[in-house]
Parts: C-alpha cells; sequence; structure tokens
C-alpha cells in the first residue's frame, strides 16, 4: 500500500482538478466543436466553467452533504457530455467506418464521468467500485487530464491530418484511447495488465504527440503552436517514463517514487506541459470564431478558417 499523499501533494491534485475542470474542459469542447467532430451542448458557454469551479470549491470542504452538493452542477455538465458522446455513436454514419478520431472524441467525453463519479465519491467520503482515499482522488485528474484531455487532442490531431494522411495520427488516436481503456481494466485486473495498458498509452501519447508536433511545424503554420506542441513532446517522454517506471515498480522490487513524488513529477508534467500544451497548439491553429451564426455543432463556434480562408479541419468520419 502507497503512503497517503502529502499536504502538499494534496494541494498539488486540488490544483490539478480545478485547472482540468476550469480551463482543459471548457478549452477542449470549443475545440471539439471548432473541429465540427461531433455535436457538444452549447460549447462556448461559460455554465462549463461555472460547473467546473464548483467541483473545485467541494475539495476546499469538509466531506459531506455540501460538498457532494458542490459537484453536482459538474456531475450533471459530465453526464451531458456523455449523452452526446453516445448519439455520435449510435448516429447513422452512411455505410462508413468509424474512424479512430471520433473514437478518441467520444472516449474523452464519456471518460469524464468517471471523473465525476470518483470526485463525488471522494466527496462522500465513501468507496467507487473497491477504490477510496488517495487513490479515488487521483482519479480525477487522471481522467481530466488523461482521460479527456489526452483523448481528446490525439482524436482532434487525427482528424486534422485527415483519412489515410498520417499512419503516425491514427496510431496516436488508436493508442491513447486503447491505452487509457487498458489502465482502467487494470485497475480492477492486476498490476500486471496496468503495467500492459501504460506501455500502449505511452505508445499512443508518444505517436499523438510527436504528430500534433509535425502538423504544428509546417512552414506556413503559427510559431507559437510548434513551439506549444515541441514541448509536449518532450514533456511526454518525461511524463511517460514516469509512468512506465511506476508501474514497473509496482510489478517488480524495483524502487519507484510513491504516489506524491509522482503527483509532482508526473502529475505536472502530464498536465501542464503534455495535454494543456498541446490543447493549446490546437487552439493556435485553430481560431475559435467569436462572432458569426452559430455552427452546427450544438450552437457553438463557427467552423474556424485558416490561412487563406481554408478551413484547418478535415471533415472526414
Amino acid at each position: 500500500m502507497s503512503a497517503p499523499l502529502t499536504p502538499a501533494a494534496l494541494g498539488g491534485v486540488q490544483a490539478a482538478v480545478t485547472l482540468g475542470a476550469v480551463v482543459v474542459l471548457p478549452l477542449g469542447l470549443r475545440l471539439l466543436d471548432a473541429a465540427g467532430a461531433l455535436r457538444v451542448p452549447r460549447p462556448r458557454s461559460a455554465v462549463w466553467p461555472l460547473a467546473g469551479a464548483a467541483a473545485a470549491l467541494a475539495l476546499l470542504l469538509p466531506r459531506g452533504p455540501v460538498a457532494v452538493g458542490a459537484v453536482l452542477p459538474f456531475a450533471a455538465a459530465t453526464v451531458a457530455l456523455a449523452t452526446a458522446a453516445v448519439r455520435a455513436w449510435v448516429a447513422p454514419t452512411g455505410g462508413r467506418r468509424r474512424d479512430a478520431s471520433l473514437v478518441a472524441c467520444t472516449v474523452a467525453l464519456g471518460l469524464t464521468t468517471v471523473a465525476a463519479l470518483a470526485l463525488v465519491g471522494d466527496r462522500a467520503g465513501a468507496t467507487v467500485l473497491g477504490f477510496g482515499g488517495d487513490l479515488l482522488l487521483l482519479t480525477v485528474p487522471h481522467m481530466l487530464f488523461t482521460g479527456f484531455g489526452a483523448c481528446l487532442a490525439a482524436g482532434l490531431t487525427a482528424r486534422a491530418a485527415g483519412a489515410g494522411r498520417s499512419r503516425l495520427a491514427r496510431a496516436g488516436a488508436g493508442g491513447v484511447t486503447l491505452g487509457v481503456a487498458a489502465v482502467l481494466v487494470g485497475y480492477f485486473v492486476s498490476d500486471e495488465a496496468e503495467l500492459v495498458g501504460t506501455v500502449v498509452l505511452t505508445a499512443g501519447i508518444w505517436c499523438a504527440t510527436v504528430a500534433a508536433w509535425r502538423a504544428a511545424a509546417v512552414r506556413d503554420g503559427p510559431r507559437a503552436a510548434a513551439g506549444w506542441a515541441g514541448a509536449a513532446v518532450v514533456g511526454s517522454v518525461v511524463a511517460m517514463l514516469l509512468a512506465l517506471w511506476w508501474a514497473l515498480g509496482e510489478v517488480t522490487d524495483v524502487a519507484h517514487p510513491d504516489l506524491s513524488w509522482m503527483v509532482a513529477t508526473h502529475g505536472a508534467v502530464n498536465a501542464l506541459v503534455v495535454v494543456l500544451g498541446s490543447l493549446v497548439a490546437l487552439r493556435l491553429r485553430t481560431p475559435l470564431v467569436q462572432d458569426g451564426p452559430a455552427a452546427g455543432a450544438g450552437g457553438g463556434a463557427a467552423v474556424p478558417t485558416g490561412p487563406g480562408g481554408g478551413t484547418p479541419w478535415t471533415t472526414t468520419s
């Protein structure tokens, strides 16, 4: 059993939940809408960051009914996202295959409900599917950043690359999605299964970040986008090597960091550099139109145009 989180690490987790719920989730929804990947309910609404702020506030309250009540708006918002994901998945495709991009984006939306469920359980002082304490709390930032943020960034990168153009981007989207699912299954199966999932997730994130950097580094693209995408590549190497070290140490006798050290290193790099960096790079490549007619994707931003008036996103499904 790992040692409990130190007060500093606990503060880091609370900060990560705040960043994920207030910044990463709303930003991701706007990017998803701008890409026209699938319909999400009112992606530009202030409801999303406000619900996230209420969830962050719940972490500062004593465990109990009041704290649970503060989380409920966020939980309801994630249910709406999961519903949008289900609708996108069951929608007629006209005989076309659902590609890795759509799978990654729908899984990203669905996993926000896992974050909300874990947060409700933590604030209630309960266990969820046998998990409680620090492990349950750590599930919240994991699902907001790796579950939602990384899956979404990988999916949008594959979509921007276009069907058949980038095997690396498609491998990234598929690998991140499969890796996140495998790690979740590993929690319930064994440390060995979790290690396998971490290996798959690592390969997926490395493929996705490199593909995003290659796409952002085009000659006429914003330099800042290439810089953020490049930082995400470097950060992914650091963050995921730490994750592999942790997972291997849980299976073998290899000495490995405790949870508090992982929060300060792997967690911080993954959140601030890999996921946030990837989403900011996509944001810089995708101006979000603030005025004009609403797009079809849930009444959000109009479909953006790239340099020269062309859309930076392909419309393949």
